[in-house]
């Protein structure tokens, strides 16, 4: 009974772990929707009709790869959470999950890489700037990592 009630119990945490990361997901595509992504470079960098359509398919294309990039890493977490939350967790089955991971992060970051340089290659001068600075400030505002504060008070994790 005991175990019965400590999987029901585990199986309730990870489904409550799954919905927080799928709503963090949600809220992480309202920040610039991909669709209106072309829009938002176009008013920001002046774009031309030309720049316009280069931008168009340079997005189209990165948008395509990066779904289903971010989708196999959203199904290796969850394999990751539920083999996690096993009784008897293989340690090799969750050292391949995080190298499957590490693998998908690196092709995701090296897709966005070439995604800037056709965005910036289609850029004059003063646009390189322009997009320059945007792109620093999806960086500050995605790619930090949240870490708990240390209170001086109680000295504990809050």
């Amino acid at each position: 009974m005991a175990t019965n009630l400590s999987m029901g119990i585990s199986f309730i945490y990870h489904k409550q772990q799954d919905k927080k990361f799928m709503e963090q997901l949600e809220e992480a595509a309202i920040d610039v929707p991909s669709e209106k992504r072309t829009r938002f470079f176009r008013e920001q960098l002046n774009l031309d009709h030309n720049q316009l359509d280069e931008f168009r398919e340079l997005n189209r294309s990165y948008n395509k790869t990066a779904w289903q990039i971010t989708h196999q890493l959203e199904l290796l977490r969850r394999e990751m959470v539920q083999e996690l939350g096993k009784e008897n967790s293989s340690s090799k089955t969750l050292e391949s999950i995080s190298e499957e991971i590490g693998e998908l992060h690196t092709k995701l970051k090296n897709k966005t890489i070439d995604y800037y340089l056709g965005m910036k290659e289609v850029c004059n001068n003063e646009q390189q700037i322009k997009l320059n600075e945007i792109f620093l400030s999806m960086l500050k505002k995605n790619e930090d990592v949240s870490l708990p504060k240390y209170g001086r008070r109680n000295r504990n994790w809050k």
